[in-house]
């Protein structure tokens, strides 16, 4: 296996990926209806329906398959002491940030709402609902900072990674093609935590460690397919947009869509030094993630909502784009601040991860393996 330029490409992955995760919450959980674009309205549809309902899903799918690689990466012989050494690191690199992230979230809703409350202005709709929730739907079921449902997923994970272990090891590929027809024929178990794509992406990678293959070269053979699948699948699941069939093509262009971006990358890292300066941002990247949906995408959708030019379609596309490179500078300038007046708190709410932008080619195979 070629660890290192694994390593590499994923570091480069994680801030353009993490950029998504931001251009996902950029529109509503519904999907609307796609036709060919003959106006600008039509347009923005179908280009916000590309992006945040389809491109932007990769990310987490992404991060679910690095996750499974890394955690038994360097797995050896005494399973019982190597499992306790990752729990161990876990606890310290996802646990703590769900729990401080969340509790963050709760008081900075209360914050704001009782503060804006008492100069007149309503309470909004998050607080309503963490004041009728309990503590379970607030810090597992929803949870209150809703993007670290992948977290709570991945925590998962960790807990089933001595039977994903035993069911790799005895069913190898076959387990694996088991997983993803039940993926990809959108079973699920609905319960908070135990999503089949967690499942079936982490347990994807932790077969690429445990059974010694090199991601990135099995990857590469299957890499034309995986763009024309990608993109056929693509077109149908846009065709199908909120159909009763819709969500197969979904699935199919996910997975297919993992593979390419992983190719995507690999390709553009070879190719271009330019893409070494994306190198080194895991601290940053993990704090826009757990960040941005504390108000500051939401204040920034409300206030660009607002604007007369969001009434036409090429005002709409506009600010679609706008919104999260503005999101992301906030959360990069509040990331900056916070690392100078508390540095301390900072990198102990993110779990230990150490900004090391400055330090890029030194020790970057540990790094990345620490951070997942």
């Amino acid at each position: 296996m070629n660890n290192s330029e694994l390593s590499k490409v994923v570091d480069i992955m994680r801030l353009p990926l993490i950029f998504f995760v931001i251009i996902a919450h950029l529109v509503p959980f519904t999907l609307p209806v796609v036709h060919f674009p003959s106006n600008a309205n039509a347009l923005y549809t179908l280009i916000s329906e590309i992006f945040s309902h389809h491109l932007a899903k990769l990310s987490v799918r992404c991060y679910f398959l690095v996750s499974g690689y890394y955690f038994f990466n360097r797995y050896k012989d005494d399973l019982l002491t190597f499992l306790k050494r990752q729990f161990k690191s876990r606890f310290r690199t996802l646990l703590i940030p769900y729990v401080v992230w969340n509790v963050l979230t709760v008081i900075a809703v209360f914050f704001k709402n009782y503060t804006f409350n008492y100069l007149g202005m309503p309470l909004d709709d998050h607080v309503s609902i963490l004041e009728k929730g309990n503590l379970y739907n607030i810090f597992w079921g929803l949870p209150a900072n809703f993007p670290l449902w992948y977290i709570r997923d991945l925590l998962c994970m960790i807990v089933l990674s001595p039977l994903i272990y035993f069911f790799i090891k005895n069913l190898k590929h076959y387990g694996i093609i088991i997983l993803a027809v039940l993926y990809v024929g959108s079973f699920d178990t609905n319960v908070p935590g135990l999503s089949l794509t967690a499942i079936f992406f982490f347990s994807l990678g932790a077969y690429f460690s445990i059974e010694k293959k090199d991601i990135l070269y099995i990857f590469n053979k299957i890499k034309s397919p995986a763009y024309l699948l990608m993109i056929c699948f693509l077109v149908l699941s846009l065709a199908n947009n909120g159909q009763q069939y819709q969500e197969y093509f979904l699935r199919i262009f996910i997975l297919t869509g993992v593979v390419s971006i992983f190719n995507l990358f690999s390709y553009l890292s070879e190719r271009f030094a330019v893409m070494n300066l994306l190198q080194g941002f895991s601290s940053l990247s993990f704090f826009i993630y757990v960040v941005h949906e504390i108000y500051i995408i939401n204040w920034l959708k409300g206030y660009f909502y607002g604007l007369t030019m969001y009434e036409n379609g090429g005002g709409k596309i506009l600010i679609y784009f706008a919104i999260p490179f503005l999101c992301l500078a906030i959360c990069a300038g509040l990331y900056y601040l916070l690392l100078k007046i508390a540095p301390k708190l900072l990198v102990f709410s993110l779990g230990d991860r150490m900004p090391n932008y400055n330090n890029r080619e030194n020790d970057r195979e540990k790094r990345i393996e620490s951070h997942y």
